[in-house]
């Protein structure tokens, strides 16, 4: 059983995308101040990982593992492996980031992070870029 604050947050989060409040400016708009948005992750999450990790992160057996794995999600770890890509045991997950802009795999993240980690807190666009490779920008959130 979850604790009520917890409980709340997840509520909150849940409202929070199912009402597209947390709409942002198009990803090829220029820099607004680095809101990063679940709701946006959610759609991209949909077109590009759904298919072998199931609409519902439960993963497919042989192609892709579950995402419900909490405090991993929360890890640099996790962002990195959207970020470039990963290898496990068969099976393997292209890296994003020379097909979705350092915008939308924040996005990615910050989706799975409210949705199956621990403690939802979105990655900085800077910690993105270095998970690319690519130097960061000053200011960039």
């Amino acid at each position: 059983m979850s604790s009520p604050p917890r409980a709340i947050a997840a509520a909150l989060a849940l409202a929070i995308l199912s009402s597209g409040c947390a709409r942002r400016a198009p990803s090829n708009a220029p820099d607004t101040g680095g809101l990063v948005s679940a709701y946006d992750g959610g759609a991209i999450y949909r077109q590009q990982c759904s298919t072998c990790h199931g609409a519902r992160g439960e993963g497919v057996a042989g192609v892709a593992p579950g995402l419900r794995i909490g405090a991993a999600l929360d890890t640099r770890a996790a962002l990195v492996a959207v970020a470039r890509g990963r290898r496990a045991r068969g099976a393997a997950m292209p890296g994003w980031c020379e097909v979705l802009s350092d915008r939308e795999i924040a996005d990615v993240v910050a989706y799975l992070r409210v949705t199956w980690g621990a403690r939802p807190q979105p990655p900085r666009l800077a910690e993105v870029a270095m998970a690319c490779g690519r130097p960061t920008r000053r200011g960039a959130r």
